[in-house]
């Protein structure tokens, strides 16, 4: 049964307000917690507050999503500034005093201080024992860990090296948090929790709505990957430079060993198809044994935005809509040209990638967002739930998010084993075709296997990453596999480019197209066959009795009109055209907005990569290198990863941070 609500209480009661240091925490007083100490119920209602930095719209509820994910040729949002801000983080662009940083590092902080006190006091009980624990406080105590990682975690990837503590506010010697190298962190976490996953609860003995012990191994896993990846460190006066740890393949041992402890548990699979896994949680389901590991569990009509930030637009009017769903943003969208990338019998490319909206009358619409800079992402939507959660409502969905599943830790095994072996076993194979086999294996089982990717390292670290790809849109994954594996800064170059050629060809042939389509598709035609324009029927009756139904997987609500779309992903021929006599259909162009007829570009091609690579006003075409701005290399030139520059993905500690450090902490990376 799902918890549709967090209780805030015990040491949920923190306060947080503004005093003299970063981290201003006001600890409940010590005969409260003395009290918590003594009683497990009491203690399972402080653990309750540990959870709520998960369910804060700084964090997992909003911000992760929407405003620090960073752009890629999977998630992607546009922006026709041409000027620097202090908070376009997608696109590299910010500097400390963003208001949404300072926000986000301070609700991580707070929950690391509720999880600190709370692991102190649990750790301190007389009903505790350290050698032979019992069994409910050994899977609180595990619990509060594993909350305390993912916030670490999370951190290290925005931030850098960060302040670090396990220390609570009650028994620390200062308030100003020491910054402490990443990987030192991660080590202590990886301790931490190896001393306590096993014995932690199983997943099979408890819901997905609370870490056990095979969320805390694969969370071990991902740290270490992170650890073992290529990291931007620090290099003087400069963005820094990309550098992994020269004891990198221990991290990736421990990353194969403890994916290895969750496969060979066997209390995951993937038996449900891929769109149930998300159906499910937009309904409130919370299974066991499936794909999720690990969900965040949002309180419905409380907390959380997954399937508000998801999922086709929806508009309303005077804050209500005329059919019984509520209003969505659509505001955690998609690159256009991510659903192009998917093999055809792929189930997940019509689920995940949703082209209509609709309007204030309830109509459905074709076109992407933003004029078609971006596709909205179906994974969750406000539309799937049985019913709707009525005409008023806006986001608080209280839908679960997968913060750990099991598909990822197949591909990390796949991963690291790969690394480890500078290539494919037959153990990495397997797990990499469990993942394709839910992808294929309605359509086309004969393309589960990759045999053409099986016979390298690199070949085989392509096929995982492109599996990734296709499975975690809307995660915020895909700019942490880049550059994990150093590849962000060729991915952002030919991004751009991908933009700027298709908005070349609306009004003229452009050299760029060719070479776009010869690096993304080994083909340079390819990207000449993608439509310009979709046809399509509008509002048609998704049942049988209407004489149409598309498959559930695309669409599974049955109950509202949708747009029948007749060309999604290839261009229609004449023949074709000729074929449906064009009655009842209507056209809608994609990419017309993209320039004008005399063949100016508009700025969301220009500058939704401002910080790392755009067109200025005279439509040169620059790169960022150490903030210095350079002319862009050519594609024609083939630039790599050693001679692009970086890309500045590191945020800079907020502001008001630095002032209170007291001169202890300082920013780099060129802020």
């Amino acid at each position: 049964m799902k918890l549709r609500n967090i209780f805030i209480t015990g040491l949920s009661v923190v306060a947080l307000s503004s005093c003299s240091d970063y981290l201003d925490v006001e600890a409940p007083s010590k005969n409260d917690m003395d009290y918590v100490a003594t009683d497990k119920v009491e203690l399972n209602r402080a653990l309750n507050g540990v959870y709520t930095g998960l369910l804060s719209g700084n964090t997992y509820g909003s911000a992760m999503f929407t405003k620090f994910t960073l752009n890629s040729d999977v998630d992607f949002f546009s922006n026709s500034s041409g000027s620097t801000t202090s908070s376009k983080y997608c696109r590299f662009d910010c500097d400390p005093s963003g208001g949404d940083l300072a926000k986000t590092w301070q609700d991580i902080y707070g929950s690391i201080e509720l999880a600190n006190l709370f692991v102190e006091t649990l750790e301190s009980s007389p009903m505790y024992d350290a050698e032979n624990p019992d069994k409910d406080l050994a899977q609180m105590l595990g619990e509060a860990k594993v909350i305390r990682a993912i916030f670490y975690h999370d951190l290290i990837w925005m931030f850098g090296d960060v302040p670090f503590s396990f220390n609570s506010t009650k028994t620390t010697p200062t308030l100003i948090y020491p910054i402490k190298d990443r990987n030192e962190i991660i080590d202590i976490l990886i301790k931490d929790l190896e001393s306590v996953a096993d014995n932690m609860q199983s997943s099979s003995e408890c819901t997905v709505e609370r870490p056990g012990k095979e969320m805390a191994w694969a969370m071990i896993a991902r740290l270490a990957l992170t650890a073992g990846g290529y990291q931007l460190r620090p290099d003087g006066n400069t963005y820094g430079k990309m550098v992994r740890a020269t004891n990198y393949k221990d991290y990736y041992t421990t990353a194969r060993d403890y994916t290895r402890k969750v496969i060979e548990a066997g209390t995951h699979h993937l038996s449900k198809d891929f769109h149930k896994v998300f159906v499910d949680e937009c309904n409130f389901i919370v299974a066991a044994g499936d794909d999720p590991i690990f969900e965040i569990p949002f309180g419905k009509e409380s907390t959380g935005d997954i399937g508000y930030i998801h999922g086709p637009k929806i508009k309303s009017y005077d804050n209500k809509t005329h059919i019984n769903y509520g209003a969505t943003s659509s505001g955690a969208t998609l690159n256009a040209f991510y659903r192009y990338m998917f093999d055809e019998d792929d189930v997940r490319r019509d689920y995940i990638n949703q082209l209509f909206y609709y309007d204030a009358n309830a109509t459905a619409n074709v076109a992407s967002c933003s004029n078609g800079y971006t596709v909205q992402n179906g994974k969750w939507s406000k539309l799937w739930v049985n019913g709707g959660l009525g005409p008023l409502t806006e986001g608080k969905t209280g839908i679960n998010f997968p913060y750990m599943r099991y598909t990822d830790v197949l591909l990390m095994f796949a991963e690291a084993d790969n690394e480890i072996n500078d290539g494919p076993s037959a153990d990495a194979i397997k797990a990499l075709e469990e993942v394709r086999t839910r992808a294929f294996r309605s359509t086309n089982p004969n393309k589960i296997s990759r045999p053409d990717l099986y016979g390298s390292k690199s070949d085989f670290l392509k096929a995982v990453l492109d599996e990734r790809k296709f499975e975690f849109a809307g995660e915020n994954m895909r700019w942490k596999d880049l550059v994990r594996n150093n590849m962000y800064s060729e991915n952002t170059y030919w991004n751009f480019f991908r933009y700027y050629a298709i908005a070349q060809e609306v009004s003229m042939p452009s050299d760029y197209t060719a070479m776009v389509s010869m690096h993304d598709f080994g083909d340079d035609e390819r990207y000449y066959d993608i439509p310009m324009s979709i046809y399509n029927i509008k509002d048609v009756v998704n049942d049988e009795a209407s004489g149409y139904s598309i498959p559930e997987n695309a669409f599974p609500n049955r109950d509202v009109k949708i747009c029948r779309l007749l060309n999604p992903y290839n261009s229609m021929t004449e023949k074709d055209k000729n074929e449906l006599g064009l009655k009842d259909v209507i056209e809608t162009q994609l990419y017309n907005d993209w320039s004008s007829d005399d063949g100016v570009i508009k700025n969301e091609v220009h500058y939704s990569l401002l910080g790392y690579i755009y067109a200025d006003e005279n439509d040169v075409l620059r790169i960022v290198r150490n903030g210095t701005i350079e002319r862009c290399p050519e594609p024609a030139t083939n630039p790599t990863v050693d001679n692009l520059p970086v890309v500045r993905y590191i945020l800079p500690i907020p502001q008001n941070v630095i002032n209170r450090s007291n001169g202890q902490y300082v920013n780099q990376y060129g802020y």
